[in-house]
């Protein structure tokens, strides 16, 4: 049997996608085009690339694998049942398995056509919200994983991979898991677990795969969520790209990292009882079979009234800055805004905004991630569907355009000094030749005069149109 393609191989076969796709519906396939270079692009993970195509006018992300390890028909199906069955569709993006989906490197290989998800990663959203110092949102961002977690935990579904790549905000700011080549339900008790072990800054050592191993994984991205509500500055100190706050050595003891010691500073309740769950879960002895709500004891963090925001940020919508400047209050409580359009190539050289069409965003959607592994130098971003290195930096606000009438007044300033220079200029030789004429002087001023007034009059003239 020929060796899985890679992710080259796939980006030069989806280029034709009816000459390459074995089924009538993924021939009409219309694959989202790099602007600049013109071919399809992929974001590229360690067992499968993903690319945004559009299949009878639904935009679709089709996962194809790179690894034959990754998983299997027979475990979609049950997944994609499961999910039905348990009212989960909100929660987990819907996929569908393809056998023999597309002929690439001397063999047929399966695609997933997954639901697309118009949204940004978790870490991209909550460094928007960092930068908007919207702490009022992270508290709500924090809750709301909470209770995405106890949905899923109580419906006995778990992810397996639970880390900043796999969880999306859409445009509703709800949360969706994609990538489940590691998951679990329980018709899958008593198999042997999958290759796919999780994220390692998500995840301890000696993990076991079942349906509670998302409640670790869970904790910390809640307790950094919680943390940075109260400490937003936190994120410019402890996120490195491919995490929250924390990495894989924080979970060892004696818990004397940067990231630990950030934690202590905050004197918040709620922080210290995370804090100290965490570090629990941290030890080798800990029970792992028991779910974040019973790990927490059902206690729920208060959402704190969220502080004014800095005026002159230029993240908040300029009607808001204005009202705050008036002595008034923001218009809204804490919620979770929507999460901020992803900025494609061409925006990103040209620092011109991205486009909005109609109820969704559009860019590049595969981020500044390298076009095919490695190609960065590096290895290829851990997940698949929506990873890749952190989002853009958006590039700094322009000035705004001066008006007409501070233009021109600009302009007839400089055009002023220029004829009063020239002026000066034509009478001083006019007063050197009377100063070598003698008595001429006062028919040489005069003269000089008129010349100037004669040479500056079309030059005004010509300012004035």
């Amino acid at each position: 049997m020929s060796a899985y393609p890679n992710a080259e191989d796939y980006v030069r076969a989806v280029q034709r996608p009816d000459l390459v796709m074995r089924t009538v519906t993924l021939r009409r396939a219309r694959f989202e085009l790099h602007p600049l270079y013109g071919i399809p692009m992929p974001a590229s993970g360690n067992s499968a690339v993903v690319f945004k195509a559009s299949v009878d006018g639904r935009d679709q992300a089709l996962r194809f694998f790179i690894r034959e390890d990754a998983s299997s028909r027979e475990r979609y199906t049950a997944l994609g049942r499961y999910v039905t069955m348990h009212s989960l569709a909100d929660c987990v993006a819907s996929t569908a398995w393809v056998d023999d989906a597309i002929e690439n490197n001397r063999g047929t290989w399966p695609v997933i056509q997954m639901e697309w998800i118009d949204g940004r990663t978790l870490d991209a959203y909550v460094g928007h919200l960092v930068a908007r110092h919207d702490v009022g949102a992270l508290q709500v961002l924090a809750a709301s994983w909470r209770d995405h977690i106890r949905r899923l935990q109580t419906a006995g579904f778990a992810h397996g991979d639970m880390q900043h790549g796999n969880v999306l905000v859409d445009t509703s700011s709800a949360l969706r898991l994609v990538d489940l080549d590691g998951s679990w339900v329980a018709e899958f008790q008593g198999e042997p677990p999958p290759n796919e072990t999780g994220h390692p800054n998500y995840q301890r050592t000696g993990r076991t795969w079942g349906r509670w191993m998302d409640t670790f994984p869970g904790l910390v991205i809640y307790t950094g969520l919680l943390a940075l509500s109260r400490r937003p500055d936190a994120w410019r100190a402890l996120h490195n790209g491919e995490n929250i706050l924390f990495c894989h050595d924080d979970f060892r003891p004696p818990f004397g990292t940067p990231a630990w010691r950030l934690l202590a500073s905050i004197q918040d309740p709620d922080v210290a009882h995370l804090v100290e769950r965490l570090q629990d879960c941290c030890s080798p002895r800990w029970n792992a079979e028991i779910s974040l709500e019973e790990l927490l004891g059902r206690q729920r963090a208060i959402i704190q009234p969220a502080p004014p925001p800095v005026v002159d940020n230029l993240d908040i919508p300029w009607w808001e800055r204005a009202a705050l400047s008036a002595g008034g209050a923001r218009p809204t409580g804490p919620s979770m805004p929507p999460p901020p359009p992803k900025l494609g190539p061409e925006q990103r050289e040209l620092g011109t905004p991205p486009p909005f069409v109609g109820p969704t965003f559009t860019g590049g959607w595969y981020g500044q991630a390298p076009p095919f592994p490695n190609a960065a130098g590096g290895p290829a971003a851990p997940g698949g569907y929506g990873v890749g290195p952190p989002p853009p930096t958006v590039p700094p606000p322009i000035a705004p355009p001066r008006s007409a009438s501070q233009a021109d007044t600009g302009t007839n300033l400089a055009a002023a000094c220029g004829i009063a220079l020239l002026a000066g200029i034509v009478l001083a030789m006019f007063v050197a030749v009377a100063g070598g004429g003698g008595g001429g002087a006062a028919a040489a001023l005069f003269i000089g005069a008129i010349v100037a007034f004669a040479i500056a009059l079309p030059l005004l003239s010509r300012r004035k149109r």
